[in-house]
């Protein structure tokens, strides 16, 4: 679903020491495109030393609910053993203009393997070859291991594989230093936030109605991590995205709480 993509995108590849105690956090967002509101987005993120489960729920606003009415839901759940994750399984539904969609990735033997899409993409994408797939992850769960490597390494260096059932893209981050986040209505923070970029490339599942290059450019996108606490967790606080000629897509944390259960079973 475009809103679930479009959330999750960022991502790093960094080793990280076990996490000292369970956390959980639910966390909501505004996206804007030149101060426009277009999506409504929560995401949980619940972790401990040895699992994570993260789960984002996304729906159109203003201008974009009445072009394209969408709502969508996305939940994934692993394992973190040394500087790795091991998702277990992705599952993601919603509506599109009316159209009920449906996707869920297994992970049986540690790699990607896709066992619904509804509907079908074969008229609309090209396949993404099964042996481009190994060592891929699902958007939640690199979002959730660069959350976690912002906190414990206060950097985001590395390169990685995404994918989401539709297309797989390779992700290269780097670490651009801290930035002092002003005061800002939009958001809820504001002092020193770690600041991560990140330059995305389609590899697989173009669109088979437009020309593979212009697909294939890199995109770029930028995150900013920070504590809602003292020595908490790092949370992102801010992200952006490259919207070709629209200009950047801009998505701000105005609302945290916590889960009402210790899970993200789903987000509200």
């Amino acid at each position: 679903m475009p809103p679930l993509r479009a959330a999750t995108l960022l991502l790093c590849l960094v080793a990280m020491p076990a996490l000292a105690a369970p956390e959980a956090h639910l966390l909501h967002y505004t996206a804007r495109l030149r101060g426009v509101p277009l999506l409504d987005i929560s995401f949980c993120i619940a972790i401990t030393a040895s699992s994570y489960e993260a789960a984002i729920d996304a729906r159109t606003l203003g201008i974009a609910e009445f072009l394209a009415h969408a709502r969508a839901h996305g939940h994934a759940q692993g394992a973190i053993e040394g500087a790795h994750v091991h998702p277990a399984g992705y599952e993601e539904q919603g509506k599109l203009s009316g159209e009920t969609h449906r996707l869920v990735i297994a992970y049986p033997n540690g790699d990607p393997v896709l066992r619904l899409m509804e509907p079908p993409q074969e008229k609309y994408r090209l396949p993404v070859p099964a042996a481009a797939l190994p060592g891929a992850l699902d958007g939640l769960s690199a979002l959730t291991l660069e959350t976690l490597a912002a906190t414990r390494n206060g950097a985001c260096q590395g390169e990685a594989l995404v994918y989401d059932g539709f297309q797989l893209r390779r992700a290269t981050a780097r670490t651009a230093g801290y930035e002092m986040l002003k005061p800002d209505k939009r958001s809820i923070f504001a002092g020193r936030a770690l600041r991560c970029e990140t330059t995305s490339v389609m590899l697989a599942g173009y669109l088979t109605d437009q020309p593979i290059p212009p697909q294939a450019r890199p995109r770029y996108s930028t995150a900013w991590f920070g504590p809602l606490t003292p020595g908490g967790m790092d949370v992102p606080i801010r992200l952006s995205f490259d919207a070709d000629i629209l200009g950047n897509i801009i998505v701000d944390l105005d609302h945290a709480g916590a889960p009402e259960t210790a899970d993200c079973g789903a987000a509200k």
